[in-house]
């Protein structure tokens, strides 16, 4: 049926049972051509009949019936319910919900990671991996949407969500890429704070898997909650953590301004139990390429697979249909009683 429906310029129909009644009505048609003109009587003579005949082309008697039969196959078209932008989406069982937590304290502006020998800081590398695991979830590498929903919550001394939970990855990416280095009065590390806030988001999903990808590159310093209380709350509600600690396991200083500043180092201890607590894993990454590894394997172990059927995206567009062949059927009516009048 999608065929009929290219041939009317559209992607497909919501009930293409209706085409076929369309191609019922064409029998009707050639019949209405090959019968008797309206207003057709048959006599034994009638010079005035003869005349009236020969006032126009044999064809133009016969504009009722062509009309009629296109109002009614215009009809049928609109009872099909055209659809436009029509395009097949699966749906899936086993799907995941996944918030990504990232750090953006002022610790992350020290420029000690690589990329092709350029140096760059630690939150430009952060959303380069995050971009890339977002990417690797699409449907289709040109699609926009993605397999899953993904989520970005932000944190420095507090946490706030920068994009809820979405299958667009476009509206997502974008909001990866504005990701910034906390204003000064923010500073800090709210590791607890963050996951907790991500839990908040994800206690009520129905998803089958939830799990929350959360990078840092600090101790927690700030906030209301610590990380290991918030892990064992990720835990009740059977969210999965996934940590990163990025950058160094030493004392580092970053220079803020004129004034250089001493960052503390990852607390490796507190980011492994986080994940042992919920049933996730803890990722060591000092490099850009040992942090892109974190976010591929992340996106391995988190896979979604299980087709359970299709569903499908489309505007209807049934409006034109129905108002030109409302249009034919009354020019019908109009041209009949006007001009084509049955003679009694």
């Amino acid at each position: 049926m999608n065929a009929i429906g290219n041939i009317v310029a559209f992607d497909g129909t919501a009930h293409p049972e209706f085409f076929w009644l369309a191609l019922a009505v064409l029998p009707l048609l050639l019949l209405e051509l090959a019968g008797r003109p309206p207003g057709a009587v048959t006599v034994s003579t009638g010079d005035t009949l003869s005349a009236i005949h020969k006032r126009g082309p044999d064809f133009a008697r016969r504009i009722p019936a062509l009309l009629r039969a296109l109002g009614l196959i215009l009809l049928l078209v609109a009872l099909a319910g055209p659809l436009r932008g029509y395009h097949v989406r699966k749906d899936r069982a086993g799907v995941i919900d996944i918030m990504l937590c990232l750090d953006t304290s002022g610790s992350m502006q020290q420029p000690d990671f690589f990329i092709e020998g350029r140096q760059y800081d630690r939150l430009h590398v952060a959303r380069e991996a995050a971009r890339k695991f977002v990417n690797s979830r699409r449907e289709t590498g040109e699609s926009r949407y993605g397999l899953d929903r993904i989520g970005l919550l932000l944190f420095s001394g507090l946490a706030w969500t920068k994009c809820p939970l979405t299958l667009d990855y476009d509206v997502l990416e974008r909001e990866i890429e504005n990701a910034s280095i906390a204003p000064k009065h923010k500073d800090g590390t709210a590791i607890g704070s963050a996951l907790g806030l991500a839990v908040r988001r994800l206690n009520r999903s129905e998803a089958k898997s939830k799990v929350v990808v959360l990078l840092t590159d600090g101790v927690n310093n700030k906030g209301e909650i610590d990380p290991v209380t918030a892990a064992r709350l990720a835990k009740e509600y059977g969210i999965r953590v996934y940590t990163i600690g990025a950058g160094s396991t030493e004392e580092v200083v970053v220079r803020n301004g004129f004034f250089p500043m001493r960052t503390e180092a990852i607390d490796e201890q507190v980011l492994q139990q986080m994940a042992d607590i919920t049933g996730g894993k803890y990722y060591l990454a000092t490099d850009t390429e040992s942090l892109m590894n974190a976010y591929d394997e992340i996106s391995a172990l988190e896979t979604t697979e299980i087709d359970v059927g299709d569903y499908y995206e489309a505007n209807e567009e049934f409006m034109f249909f129905l108002s030109a062949g409302a249009l034919a059927l009354l020019a019908s009516v109009f041209s009949r009683r006007l001009w084509f009048e049955i003679v009694p």
